[in-house]
């Protein structure tokens, strides 16, 4: 009985150990997971553009622009030129290429959020050398997208 008795916590002890290892199991591991149907806003330019994820990662993005009395949707498409090339727990990255005769243009937007902040960068290239870049900003949103009147034109 007082082997039971020591024994007791050294089970205890290993049991809770263990069950450590698995806590992370049930967190998204990827950043289109743990950001999937999260609206995102920005107000660039007085126009207003909403973002929301999609855990797929041939189309991660759709996207809502504010034209005054209905809203520019559409959803990122990946099957010409495009891919995700990075999606982590805290940064997604984008990588588009074209080529136009001898000019190639490659653009890489980066995605992080923190908190109720989400930050878009891109660095646009041409030929390997920088011609643009730059940030723009989002807020978390509890906006209802699925609601919005869509244009049709």
């Amino acid at each position: 009985m007082k082997k039971l008795i020591y024994l007791l916590p050294i089970f205890l002890i290993l049991f809770t150990c263990n069950n450590k290892d698995n806590v992370n199991d049930t967190n998204p591991e990827t950043f289109l997971e743990q950001f999937e149907n999260t609206v995102w806003l920005s107000n660039v330019d007085e126009v207003n553009t909403y973002i929301r994820f999609i855990n797929d990662l041939n189309h991660p993005i759709e996207f809502w622009v504010d034209e005054g009395d209905c809203f520019y949707y559409d959803q990122e498409d990946f099957s010409e030129g495009g891919s995700v090339s990075e999606n982590l727990n805290n940064i997604l990255e984008f990588t588009y290429s074209e080529t136009y005769g001898d000019i190639e243009y490659v653009e890489i937007v980066t995605v992080t959020v923190s908190g109720n902040t989400m930050v878009v960068k891109y660095v646009d290239y041409e030929n390997g050398e920088i011609i643009e870049s730059g940030s723009v900003y989002f807020s978390k949103s509890t906006e209802n997208v699925d609601d919005f009147t869509l244009c049709t034109f």
